[in-house]
């Protein structure tokens, strides 16, 4: 299983919900993508497209951003 990683910190929306549906388009079946991102908005936009596109989806608080684990 292959496993990503991609840092959105710094993004905000749209920008970050293109670069995360740019990344887990990509994604093979059984593969994991991890993203780190600040933006509460941002992470609600793209925890939603990716639910609605039948990706496996759980987020976690760290200090100062969230994680979001997705799998394909």
């Amino acid at each position: 299983m292959t496993i990503k990683v991609i840092d959105l910190r710094q993004e905000r929306c749209p920008m970050a919900l293109l670069l995360a549906k740019r990344h887990s388009v990509q994604l093979e079946p059984g593969e994991c993508l991890y993203i780190h991102i600040v933006d509460v908005v941002s992470m609600q936009d793209i925890i939603t497209f990716l639910r609605s596109n039948s990706f496996l989806v759980e987020s976690q608080k760290h200090l100062d951003f969230y994680v979001l684990h997705i799998i394909k």
